[in-house]
């Protein structure tokens, strides 16, 4: 009996993800894409409990790219032909970046979006790439089925704030000086 509750305890479970890269085709140059078809770029290995994940593997875009060519990063539906991440350019993955994913999972802990950042790898860093694991959040609530209170002529009772003197009489004192600049004007 206690070996069958062992079992029966819920477990960590590692999961994987393959994030893909396509070519993007450029309206100035329309040539074919560089890269044809969507290839793995990295394979991830994360749990979604955790907010970190590692790598499994990975390999750079290599090819004949300019570094304003425009590559597609994210998860690819091969049966519905959706993707699923960004849009970046291949200078993103030059040497001198230090490149992070990030997997954004669903309650169940199934991906559904793929983010991707670089920033400048500082002296002495050791990782090229780093998997960061985020949870989706429930979001806030309205508050629905709230009574709206009327007053006696059938209007929402909402107290108007008291005004400060000056709100209250601005035109006496706007009179006061007018009449105080034409009287004074006649006396030079």
């Amino acid at each position: 009996m206690l070996l069958a509750k062992l079992f029966l305890l819920p477990a960590a479970v590692a999961s994987s993800v393959t994030v893909y890269m396509h070519s993007v085709p450029s309206t100035s140059s329309p040539q074919t894409a560089v890269i044809p078809s969507p290839i793995p770029l990295v394979q991830i290995s994360y749990d979604a409990d955790q907010t970190t994940g590692t790598v499994v593997s990975y390999t750079p875009p290599q090819g004949s790219y300019a570094s304003d060519h425009l590559l597609r990063i994210g998860l690819h539906d091969t049966k519905a032909g959706t993707w699923k991440g960004i849009l970046t350019s291949a200078a993103s993955f030059a040497e001198e970046y230090k490149k992070k994913f990030v997997v954004h999972v669903d309650e169940k802990g199934e991906p559904y979006h793929v983010g991707f950042s670089t920033s400048v790898k500082g002296a002495g860093e050791g990782d090229e790439l780093e998997v960061e694991v985020v949870r989706r959040e429930v979001g806030p609530k309205p508050v629905l089925n709230k009574p709206v209170v009327l007053n006696a002529d059938g209007r929402i009772d909402s107290k108007e704030p008291e005004k400060t003197f000056i709100q209250k009489y601005w035109w006496m004192i706007a009179i006061f000086l007018v009449v105080q600049l034409v009287a004074g004007g006649g006396k030079e």
